[in-house]
C-alpha cells in the first residue's frame, strides 16, 4: 500500500486533470524543441562529415588549363601525392524534348557536363550510381540526382544540348548518379550531367581535363601540408606548360556546407532553449496556484509532525513526475522532429544519411533540461510555501495578497463606464500580478520573436531589392567570347522593349596575399564607362573615376574573406597567371553575396587587351515583370544567333531573384517553425493561467450564479480576460520585437550577406500576430470558460 505522501502526489495529479495536462504539454513542447534541434544537429554533424569523408574528398582541387592522361599519371607519381583524379566540366545549354511540344517553345537552361578518364577507377570524389546505366553509355548522359527534378526529366527522356560553338546534339537520359559535390538546380540555376570520353569525341571536343583532385599521401587533415603538396603539383604542371588558375583548399574532412548550416542551427538552438525556459513559467504559475490552494494542507501536515524537508519532498516528487510524463511525450516527438529536420537539410545540401542514431549526449541533454527546468521553475514557490508557519497556514493568510490591494488595484476600481462583466474581467486580469507577469512574459517573447521573424524576412527582401537596385538590370547576356561592343549594342537596341544596354567585362581573379598564398575566386567586374545601371552603396572610400589607373573597389563579402583589405591598401591580383598591383579606393555593400572587385573598364582593357570589346551585356527593359524579361532575353538570344554572335547563357533578374528568395525562404521557414512553437507554449501558458484563475474563483463564480448571472455572462468574463491579456501581450510584443529583430538581422546579415541587412520592420508580421494572438487567446479561454459555466452554487459551498 502506498504511503500517504505518495497518495497525495497521485491525488494532486488526478484531481486537476486540466492543470496536469497543460503543465505536461508545456514542458513537452520545450523538450520537443530542444530535442529536435539538438538531435538534428548531432545527426547532421556526424552524417554530413561522414558522407563527405566516405567519397574520399580531395584535400586540394587545382583548376587548370588543359592537361591530358599522361600528365595525370605523372602527377600521381609525384612525392606527397596519395591519389589524383582528373575531371573536365564545361557548360552547355539544354532543352527538354517532349512529344507534341515544339523545342522552339521551350526555354534554354544551363547544364554542366562532366567527364572523367575512367569511371570504373575513380579514387577521389567517388560517384555512386543511383539508377539506370553506369558508366555513362556513348551518346547518352547520366544526370546527378539533385538535378532530375529541376530539369523535369526522368530516365529514358531526351534533351537537346547546344555547345558554345553552336553545335546541337540530342542526348538520352540513361540514369542518375550521386555526386556529393553538386547541389540542386533550384539553388544553382544549373543541372549537372556525366558523359563518357567517347561522347566527348562525338560532341567534337578534344579529350583534355581542367580540374585536378588531390589527396595527400600523409597528414590528410593538415591544411599547411595539403597546400604545400598542392603548390608543388602546381609548380610541376606549370613547368609542363599547364597553367594553374586556382588552388582550392577547404577545411579537411569537413563538408563545405558546414559553415552555412551551423549558424542556422545555432539560431534555432537558441530559440529551442528559449521555448523550454518559457515552459518553465507555466510550471511556476501552476505551482504557485496549487500551493496557494493547499496552504491549509501544509499547515495540517506540519501540525501532525511533518518536517519541512518531507513536505518539500512531496512537491518536488510531484514536479518530477510531471516532468517525466512530459519527457515521455516530448522526447519521441523531438526524435521525429530531428529526423525530419535532418532529412530536409540533407536533401537541401545533397548528402545521404546512413544512420539516424542519436548521440547519448542528446538524450542526457533532454533529460537534464526536461527535469532541471521544471524543478528550477517550481523551487521558489515550493520553498516559500513550506516555510509558512502552522499559525499562518491555518489562518489561510500566509500566501494571500493584501486585502486593501495595491495602488494599481485601487485605480482599476475607479474605472467607470464598463458593463459589470467586463469591469470584473478587467479587475480579475490584474489580481494575480505574478501569474500575469509570467504569462505575459511567455506571450510577449513568443510574439516578439514571431514579429522579428517576419521583420527578418522583410529585411532580407529589402536587402535583395537593394542588391538588384545596385545593378539595375533586367536581362544579362553572357557570350562565349568577347565581341565588339558597338556590334552588341546595335543588335540589342533593335529588340523591342530594350531601353538601355551596357557592355561589361567579367573575369575571375584571385588575390595574392603577402605570404604568397592565394585567395578563393573573386568576381572582377569592369562596368561600362559612365554606367547608368550600377548604383553603388559606399561603406567607405569612393567609387571609380573615369580612367582610374590601378584603382579597385571591393565589396564587404571580399572584405570578410580577406579581412586585412582596407581602403588605401595596395593588393595584388592574379588573372590567367599574370599578377598586377591595385590600390583599394572604396568599399561597397549591398552587392550580390559573393566576393566582388570593380575596376575601370578603359584602364583594364588598356592593360589586359580587348579595347572596345565585351563578353557580357547588361540590359534594361521598359517593363520589369518576369514575362517581359523572358521575352526580351529570348528575343536577344535569337537576334544574336542570327547575327553570328554565340550566346553562352542568358539570365533574367526575376529568375535570379526567385532563386535567392527560395534560399531566404528556407531560413525564414526554419525560424517560423520555432516562432510557432513559442506561440504554442504561450497559448498553453495562457490556457493554464486562465484555468488556474477559474479554479481559484470558484466561490466568486458561485456568488455570481446566486445573484442571477447566466452562463453567457460568466463565459464572457473569462474570454474577455483572456483577450485582454492577449491584447496587452501584443502591444508589448511589438516593443520587444524591435531589439530582437535588430539582433537577428545583424546575426543573419553577417552570416549570409557579410553586412547588416537593410532593416524593414514588418507591419504584416504585427497584424498577423494580432490575428493569431486573438485566436489563440480565445481558444485558450474556451475550456476554462466552459469549466466556469459548469460551476454550480453547490460546488462553491464544497470548494476549499
Amino acid at each position: 500500500m502506498l504511503a500517504p505522501r505518495w497518495r497525495k502526489v497521485i491525488f494532486d495529479l488526478w484531481d486537476h486533470k486540466m492543470r496536469t495536462l497543460l503543465v505536461i504539454l508545456s514542458i513537452a513542447v520545450g523538450v520537443l524543441a530542444v530535442g529536435m534541434i539538438a538531435g538534428s544537429r548531432a545527426i547532421l554533424a556526424r552524417e554530413m562529415h561522414g558522407s563527405w569523408r566516405a567519397v574520399n574528398p580531395a584535400g586540394a582541387v587545382l583548376y587548370t588549363g588543359a592537361f591530358d592522361q599522361t600528365q595525370l599519371e605523372t602527377v600521381r607519381r609525384l612525392p606527397g601525392v596519395g591519389a589524383a583524379d582528373a575531371r573536365l566540366q564545361f557548360g552547355v545549354r539544354f532543352k527538354t524534348l517532349e512529344k507534341g511540344v515544339d523545342p522552339a517553345d521551350s526555354p534554354w537552361r544551363s547544364l554542366g557536363l562532366i567527364t572523367v578518364p575512367d569511371y570504373d577507377h575513380i579514387e577521389v570524389f567517388t560517384l555512386t550510381p543511383e539508377s539506370g546505366a553506369w558508366p555513362p553509355p556513348p551518346d547518352q548522359v547520366v544526370l546527378e540526382r539533385a538535378s532530375l527534378a529541376w530539369m523535369g526529366v526522368s530516365e529514358g527522356d531526351e534533351i537537346l544540348i547546344e555547345l558554345s560553338s553552336g553545335k546541337q546534339r540530342t542526348l538520352t537520359v540513361a540514369g542518375s548518379v550521386y555526386d556529393i559535390m553538386q547541389q540542386s538546380g533550384s539553388w544553382t540555376g544549373q543541372g549537372i550531367g556525366y558523359i563518357s570520353p567517347v561522347t566527348l569525341d562525338w560532341l567534337g571536343m578534344t579529350r583534355y581535363y581542367d580540374q585536378l583532385n588531390l589527396i595527400t599521401a600523409e597528414q590528410p587533415y593538415d591544411i599547411a601540408h595539403i597546400r604545400q603538396v598542392a603548390e608543388g603539383v602546381a609548380d610541376h604542371l606549370e613547368k609542363g606548360d599547364v597553367s594553374v588558375n586556382y588552388i582550392w583548399v577547404d577545411k579537411p574532412g569537413m563538408h563545405p556546407a558546414d559553415s552555412d548550416v551551423q549558424p542556422v542551427m545555432l539560431i534555432l538552438g537558441v530559440l529551442g532553449a528559449l521555448s523550454l525556459v518559457l515552459s518553465g513559467f507555466m510550471v511556476t504559475n501552476a505551482f504557485q496556484a496549487l500551493l496557494t490552494q493547499q496552504v491549509r494542507q501544509i499547515g495540517v501536515m506540519k501540525a501532525v509532525g511533518a518536517k519541512r524537508r518531507q513536505i518539500m519532498g512531496v512537491y518536488v516528487a510531484l514536479v518530477g513526475l510531471l516532468a517525466l510524463l512530459a519527457l515521455a511525450v516530448g522526447m519521441p516527438l523531438g526524435l521525429l522532429g530531428a529526423y525530419g529536420l535532418a532529412n530536409f537539410v540533407a536533401n537541401l545540401v545533397n548528402f545521404d544519411i546512413l544512420s539516424y542514431a542519436i548521440d547519448t549526449r542528446v538524450w542526457l541533454l533532454e533529460l537534464l533540461v526536461g527535469l532541471g527546468v521544471p524543478l528550477a521553475a517550481a523551487f521558489l514557490p515550493i520553498r516559500h510555501a513550506v516555510n509558512i508557519t502552522v499559525r499562518e497556514a491555518m489562518s489561510d493568510q500566509g500566501m494571500n495578497l493584501s486585502r486593501r490591494g495595491s495602488f494599481f488595484d485601487r485605480v482599476l476600481r475607479r474605472i467607470r463606464g464598463l458593463s459589470r462583466p467586463y469591469a470584473l474581467s478587467l479587475r480579475n486580469t490584474f489580481r494575480r500580478k505574478t501569474r500575469l507577469g509570467l504569462t505575459l512574459t511567455t506571450l510577449i517573447l513568443g510574439g516578439g520573436i514571431f514579429i522579428a521573424v517576419f521583420t527578418v524576412r522583410a529585411s532580407l527582401l529589402a536587402t535583395l531589392d537593394d542588391m538588384f537596385d545596385y545593378i539595375d538590370y533586367d536581362v544579362l547576356v553572357v557570350f562565349n567570347r568577347a565581341y565588339r561592343t558597338e556590334r552588341l549594342l546595335d543588335q540589342a537596341y533593335l529588340e523591342p522593349g530594350v531601353t538601355a544596354a551596357e557592355g561589361w567585362r567579367m573575369h575571375s581573379v584571385r588575390r595574392v596575399r603577402p605570404d604568397g598564398t592565394e585567395s578563393d575566386n573573386i568576381a572582377l567586374r569592369a562596368p561600362a564607362p559612365g554606367s547608368a545601371l550600377i548604383n553603388p552603396t559606399l561603406a567607405a572610400g569612393r567609387w571609380l573615376l573615369p580612367g582610374d589607373a590601378n584603382a579597385v573597389v571591393v565589396n564587404t563579402n571580399l572584405r570578410k574573406d580577406e579581412p586585412d583589405i582596407s581602403v588605401g591598401r595596395a593588393i595584388t591580383l592574379t588573372m590567367g597567371g599574370e599578377e598586377s598591383a591595385w590600390m583599394v579606393v572604396g568599399l561597397v555593400q549591398g552587392t550580390p553575396p559573393q566576393p566582388l572587385a570593380y575596376v575601370d573598364q578603359r584602364y583594364f582593357t588598356s592593360q589586359f587587351g580587348g579595347i572596345g570589346r565585351n563578353g557580357a551585356l547588361f540590359v534594361a527593359t521598359n517593363e520589369h515583370d518576369a514575362a517581359t524579361q523572358t521575352r526580351v532575353a529570348e528575343g536577344l538570344e535569337a537576334r544574336y544567333e542570327a547575327a553570328g554572335i554565340s550566346v553562352g547563357r542568358t539570365l533574367t533578374s526575376a529568375t535570379e531573384e526567385s532563386q535567392i528568395v527560395s534560399q531566404f525562404n528556407v531560413l525564414v521557414g526554419f525560424l517560423l517553425i520555432m516562432a510557432v512553437l513559442l506561440a504554442v507554449v504561450g497559448a498553453i501558458g495562457l490556457m493554464g493561467a486562465m484555468s488556474l484563475n477559474v479554479i481559484e474563483r470558484t466561490r466568486e463564480i458561485g456568488v455570481l450564479r446566486a445573484i442571477g448571472a447566466g452562463n453567457q455572462s460568466i463565459f464572457r468574463i473569462v474570454t474577455a480576460e483572456a483577450l485582454l491579456i492577449g491584447g496587452i501581450s501584443w502591444t508589448l510584443a511589438i516593443v520587444v520585437s524591435l531589439p530582437l529583430s535588430m539582433a537577428m538581422n545583424g546575426l543573419i546579415g553577417a552570416s549570409i550577406m557579410q553586412a547588416p541587412l537593410t532593416y524593414r520592420f514588418s507591419l504584416m508580421g504585427v497584424f498577423i500576430w494580432l490575428a493569431l494572438i486573438a485566436v489563440l487567446s480565445f481558444v485558450a479561454s474556451l475550456l476554462p470558460a466552459r469549466s466556469a459555466t459548469s460551476v454550480s452554487v453547490r460546488d462553491t459551498l464544497a470548494y476549499e
